[in-house]
């Protein structure tokens, strides 16, 4: 025969054990809540958003730099945009810093960067020495004198940071400037003090660097239809550069710019004229609109130039 044990609770006992059970419920829940591992929201990019800006490097000037990237002394190289990474030592630079691979494995790897091909494209990077992070822009193509053996690198190639300046012509350079900016994630405060004309240009570089990101940070609320064409100039044009940009007569928003562009698959340089939208937005600077974007990619409506040297070694040299 069972035992039963019978507990007989009287209503204010009851009451007391039900708050207790509650109380207990509760702080057993907190204790979970806090113990259990947490997931990031999930990320939104709603039409038109535009992500934020990343530091990546110190944003030092090169006078800087040259204090702490010295001669003979090795770097890590970091690619922004793949996350590759390969050592360096500098060797030699005045205006900036001349820079070889140390072994074969870099110089490997160096070139996996650049799509298996050398390249005079400015990439952005973060160069790691000396306990530092900083902001710089390199480009992939050996050229002139190098002296590390065994490292399959014919020369040495360029890397600059901010305010550096082209050996040849002592200025700085546009394009590497660029890339510097957005290693140090101040692309869009740089350009936000500039001139209508001078963002035009940066557009233009950024398409001839090939980083579709960066040409859409010059622009007001790009569309997916706008953000799809910027994609397809990318893509479809090989070398671009501006000549000239000059405002619309009576106009204090639309510009003309004379280009001058090879599209991909072609050898023949043509010669262009586009008008282009520019808005306004007070704090945040000159930004360009979609319109006349199209034109960028019309193959039919371009004239064919000859005889010129527009895009000369000396365009890409550092």
């Amino acid at each position: 025969m069972r035992n039963w044990i019978i507990f007989i609770f009287k209503p204010r006992q009851l009451v007391k054990l039900l708050v207790a059970l509650v109380c207990l419920m509760i702080l057993t829940n907190i204790v979970w809540q806090r113990l259990k591992p947490t997931e990031p929201p999930p990320s939104r990019s709603w039409p038109g958003s535009e992500v934020p800006e990343i530091q990546r490097g110190e944003f030092l000037s090169w006078d800087e730099v040259d204090k702490i990237f010295k001669r003979y002394t090795n770097a890590t190289v970091v690619d922004v945009d793949t996350g590759l990474s390969f050592r360096v030592q500098r060797r030699g630079g005045t205006y900036h810093a001349d820079v070889q691979p140390l072994t074969a494995g870099d110089t490997a790897i160096m070139k996996a960067i650049y799509n298996g091909e050398w390249s005079w494209r400015r990439k952005a990077v973060v160069v790691e020495v000396g306990g530092r992070k900083l902001a710089a822009s390199m480009n992939g193509m050996p050229h002139g004198d190098g002296a590390i053996r065994g490292n399959n690198f014919k020369g040495h190639f360029c890397i600059h940071f901010r305010d550096s300046k082209v050996h040849q012509s002592g200025e700085e350079n546009l394009a590497h400037q660029m890339m510097v900016w957005k290693s140090a994630g101040r692309f869009k405060q740089m350009i936000s003090a500039m001139a209508p004309e001078e963002v035009i240009e940066v557009f233009i570089t950024a398409i001839d660097l090939q980083d579709a990101d960066s040409a859409l940070k010059t622009m007001y609320k790009p569309s997916e239809e706008v953000r799809d064409t910027v994609k397809g100039m990318v893509s479809d044009i090989s070398r671009i550069k501006v000549q000239r940009v000059r405002p619309e007569s009576g106009s204090h928003e639309h510009y003309w710019v004379y280009l001058n562009m090879i599209y991909r698959g072609e050898k023949k340089e043509v010669e262009k004229k586009i008008r282009l939208r520019m808005i306004d937005q007070g704090e945040s600077g000159w930004k360009l609109t979609g319109e006349g974007l199209d034109d960028f990619l019309d193959r039919k409506a371009v004239i064919e130039v000859f005889n010129t040297q527009t895009f000369d070694e000396e365009d890409f040299c550092d």
